[in-house]
């Protein structure tokens, strides 16, 4: 393939997530054509949910990679790497924070605030907004294969060489890899968002400190992180069936504050008042509930296809009790990148993108074997000191490499 400055290959990105958005930006530097397409209408569309940690030896090498690293720092939230670990009561069991470190190791990040810095990085044009791929095809012809998206809204687009899904949980880019669905995870996620937070509820506000504050109850999490912009999303995870939900006894279609109440007082009435007003404040509108996903260590895809690949949890979903789904995918972001430069360069489709597929999926197996000890240290109704004897060990690993 052509080595000059312009690229000849054109690289369709599915997802503009942290992990699209930073393959994409590595490419712009690399001189390689892209185009990403994203389900939301516009960059504001929506909330872009709570506030991540970007590890040193990942996640910030792509960051560094794209060119970004110094508009990182700027933004960067060395106090927010704050943590209490408390029991149901509220008495804290464990205290950390990496503020005043010359180089933090985990620096956070509102996910909003990245999602702008990767934007922004990039050229208007080659992001296409409110694309919802509703099918994805290929064709072998005399110039080699082709692949093209089909969108909901009736459009279409092809003529690219390589296909990446960076589109999450549900991609529609795998179907070309594999015909395998996420399983149940076996735990499910409540949660909630209040807006303003430090300024309406000091108290509270020192509960969850800078950065984030967990409680842990034996079968159940309580994380409650707090963002830039004075908000905070509390995360409650707990063991259930996949249809939890429904055979709660919760009636859902009752007013949101009616609605928690029950809640609380079905499944939480013996943990302590400030825990559970993180849960009952909750901003009209903003409750989720929703089951989480996870592929179990050693899967990969099951077909093989030259030119199309994936990232991020398109690839490898897990639960977020490792806490390193984002990290993965900007570290899958900066290999595939190289990956790509090296067919850009000559190398088989078939060879290199067979090469990042091995490290990633031995970077994944690794990750999600660390997830669902977690799941097990957290939720299998484990006594407090127990689950703080594994504490050490969950915190001073990090992401596995």
């Amino acid at each position: 393939m052509s080595t000059t400055s312009v690229s000849q290959m054109h690289v369709a990105i599915v997802g503009g997530g942290p992990g699209g958005l930073s393959l994409a930006a590595i490419l712009k530097k690399l001189q390689i054509r892209y185009t990403v397409f994203e389900l939301d209408p516009s960059r504001f569309a929506r909330s872009q949910g709570g506030t991540l940690d970007i590890h040193k030896d990942s996640g910030r090498l792509a960051l560094e990679e794209a060119g970004l690293l110094d508009e990182f720092k700027k933004h960067m939230r060395v106090d927010a790497t704050e943590l209490y670990v408390r029991d149901k009561t509220g008495a804290v069991l464990m205290h950390d924070t990496e503020e005043g470190e010359e180089d933090p190791a985990r620096p956070e990040i509102d996910r909003a605030r990245l999602r702008d810095i990767l934007l922004d990085a990039l050229e208007p044009e080659t992001i296409k907004w409110g694309k919802k791929v509703s099918s994805v095809s290929y064709t072998d012809g005399e110039g080699g294969r082709k692949f093209s998206l089909d969108f909901a809204d009736g459009t279409s687009a092809g003529g690219f060489d390589i296909l990446v899904g960076a589109d999450g949980v549900w991609s529609k880019v795998r179907s070309l890899r594999s015909d395998v669905l996420p399983p149940y995870s076996g735990a499910m996620c409540v949660s909630t968002s209040i807006s303003s937070f430090s300024d309406k509820y000091p108290q509270l506000a020192a509960f969850v400190g800078k950065g984030s504050s967990m409680c842990i109850g034996g079968k159940d999490l309580v994380v409650a992180q707090k963002n830039g912009d004075g908000s905070v999303k509390t995360y409650i995870i707990f063991p259930g069936p996949e249809n939890w939900k429904d055979v709660s006894g919760i009636d859902w279609s009752k007013p949101q504050k009616e609605v928690l109440e029950n809640f609380m007082e079905t499944y939480y009435s013996d943990w302590s008042d400030t825990t559970k007003q993180l849960i009952a404040l909750c901003d009209e509108g903003e409750l989720a509930v929703r089951p989480l996903y996870q592929y179990p260590p050693g899967y990969s895809f099951e077909k093989k296809l030259a030119g199309v690949t994936l990232l991020g949890d398109a690839a490898h979903v897990m639960t977020p009790l490792a806490g390193v789904g984002v990290n993965l995918a900007l570290h899958d972001a900066f290999d595939l990148a190289h990956a790509l430069q090296k067919i850009e360069a000559g190398t088989s489709a078939e060879q290199a993108i067979g090469e990042y597929e091995a490290v990633m999926f031995e970077r994944a197996t690794k990750n999600v074997t660390k997830t669902q000890q977690n799941q097990n240290l957290f939720l299998k109704g484990l006594e407090v000191k127990d689950i703080m004897d594994g504490l050490a060990q969950v915190f001073g690993g990090g992401e596995e490499h």
